[in-house]
């Protein structure tokens, strides 16, 4: 139970940090561009919210 806590809260700090770092670090032939990246952005926004949504229920509120 402790472990999926943690992770719902590390979660969204670690799939913005990967986005951030796509966007910023990587050379331009390999960012990813027009739908693609576009996808991928809002299913991680999707899922960082269904994690941030467990927290309460993980920690018994």
């Amino acid at each position: 139970m402790d472990v999926e806590v943690m992770n719902a809260l590390l979660l969204p700090v670690t799939l913005t940090f990967l986005l951030l770092l796509e966007a910023k670090a990587l050379p331009a032939e390999h960012r990813m561009h027009g739908p693609y990246r576009w996808v991928c952005t809002g299913l991680s926004v999707v899922v960082i919210g269904f994690g941030l949504y467990m927290i309460p229920q993980a920690l018994g509120w």
